[in-house]
């Protein structure tokens, strides 16, 4: 299966939403999120990734089917001293056990070489399972660390797992 990403653009806002609402679904067995009234989920500030330059989204096409999304940014939306930051990372279930997550998060490798950081909620273990497994199997050295944050519109505060690394246009194996 052949993977590429696309910059999303104005275009494709409803598109963006929709499967971001998909991911919020997902992430809801973690955070806790309720939906709104409407039954949809809290869309937060997502309309800035279309707006702002610092802000990189793109969504993972497999054979040309949409198959997700991942979100990176950069500074002055990272943490100091880090250059890129995947955000958030997305596949649609079908798409899911075939190495394309890996493959979309090394093609963010080769256009935004770098020093990076990436989070997940340590409640998330497939999560926590799927960075690890990349780093190992990219032989990419990191720090660790773990916190307690609070997330915007949910109560009680959530522990994170954040590592911290450099990519210099890496190749999955």
């Amino acid at each position: 299966m052949e993977i590429r990403l696309s910059v999303i653009s104005n275009s494709d806002q409803e598109r963006f939403f929709n499967l971001f609402n998909l991911y919020l679904y997902e992430l809801s067995q973690f955070t806790g999120e309720d939906v709104r009234e409407d039954g949809s989920f809290d869309q937060g500030n997502n309309h800035l990734y279309l707006e702002k330059q610092a802000l990189h989204p793109y969504l993972i096409r497999a054979d040309d089917r949409i198959a997700g999304f991942v979100l990176v940014c950069s500074p002055p939306y990272t943490p100091e001293g880090v250059e890129f930051s995947i955000q958030e990372l997305f596949l649609l279930k079908k798409f899911r056990g075939l190495n394309l997550a890996a493959e979309a998060v090394n093609e963010v490798f080769k256009m935004h070489p770098g020093i990076y950081h990436v989070e997940q909620l340590a409640n998330n273990q497939p999560a926590v399972r799927f960075w690890k497994k990349l780093y190992a199997d990219l032989n990419i050295q990191f720090t660790e660390e773990r916190d307690l944050i609070k997330i915007d519109g949910l109560p009680g505060e959530h522990e994170i797992l954040s590592q911290t690394f450099s990519v210099a246009g890496v190749r999955v194996q």
